[in-house]
């Protein structure tokens, strides 16, 4: 193993062996590396969402925040697996984002709404991932006996953390309504203009819905109105890093 200076600073590597997958990413434009890595951050983001204990994994209602806890206790390692595969994930789409923000050249209401957008979103999607550290205590509350009933201060952490998801959320998705609705005039090609513009709209839509599901008592609308908007929103992310590796976007409408 020995030691090569780049411009960047220093980096290891094996002797007669080229460092492909940096030489492959470096190759890219920024637009292109913003999308390989929204698309990769949310792959992984939505694995470690669907495997936190609660979701597909002993099944609960959100307002059932005693049954959530009771599934996190009985699934520990999985708990905390999931918490950082979600937050690692989401690492690499706060990276994708900042990518496309400083790619975006563009001085007039396109530009001021993409990066006016993105930069909301993706303190969102910050508040999201940060808020994985209170899986982690609550699980810890239970294994060490923290507090004078670990249950309860478990449960609390549980329903601090439901409260940001309930406001975050639709801010999130309203920030990337925003920004796709500015981004029109960005794309080249028509067919990801299609689809990028109903998914913004249903973004907006989302946000709104999701406001007023959060006074219900149950989760079912909120999981049906969820599980429709991911779906859309993986085909857009989809289509938008097809977009971007192609070279179809461009950094300003002028």
């Amino acid at each position: 193993m020995s030691i090569r200076v780049t411009r960047s600073g220093y980096r290891l590597f094996e002797p007669g062996m080229r460092d492909r997958g940096y030489d492959m990413l470096s190759s890219l434009s920024a637009i292109q590396r913003g999308g390989v890595y929204i698309l990769f951050g949310g792959v992984v983001s939505a694995v470690g969402r669907a495997l936190k204990p609660g979701v597909l994994v002993d099944s609960v209602d959100w307002n059932d925040l005693e049954g959530l806890v009771d599934a996190m206790a009985d699934n520990e390692v999985l708990t905390l697996t999931s918490a950082v595969l979600y937050a690692f994930g989401l690492m690499f789409v706060l990276t994708g984002l900042n990518s496309v923000r400083h790619f975006v050249t563009d001085q007039g209401l396109v530009g001021d709404m993409v990066r006016g957008g993105t930069l909301l979103g993706m303190l969102s999607i910050f508040v999201v991932g940060l808020i994985e550290g209170f899986d982690h205590m609550a699980v810890r509350a239970l294994d060490d006996g923290i507090g004078g009933n670990p249950g309860e201060l478990a449960v609390a952490m549980q329903s601090a953390k439901l409260g940001i998801v309930l406001i975050t959320w639709p801010i999130l998705y309203a920030s990337i309504g925003v920004a796709g609705l500015g981004g029109l005039r960005l794309l080249t090609d028509g067919l990801h203009r299609a689809v990028q513009g109903i998914a913004s709209l249903v973004m907006l839509a989302t946000a709104v819905l999701l406001l007023m599901a959060a006074s219900l008592e149950s989760n079912d609308f909120w999981s049906v109105i969820q599980t429709i908007t991911a779906i859309l929103l993986a085909i857009w992310i989809i289509a938008l890093s097809h977009a971007a590796y192609n070279g179809k976007i461009s950094p300003s409408s002028s």
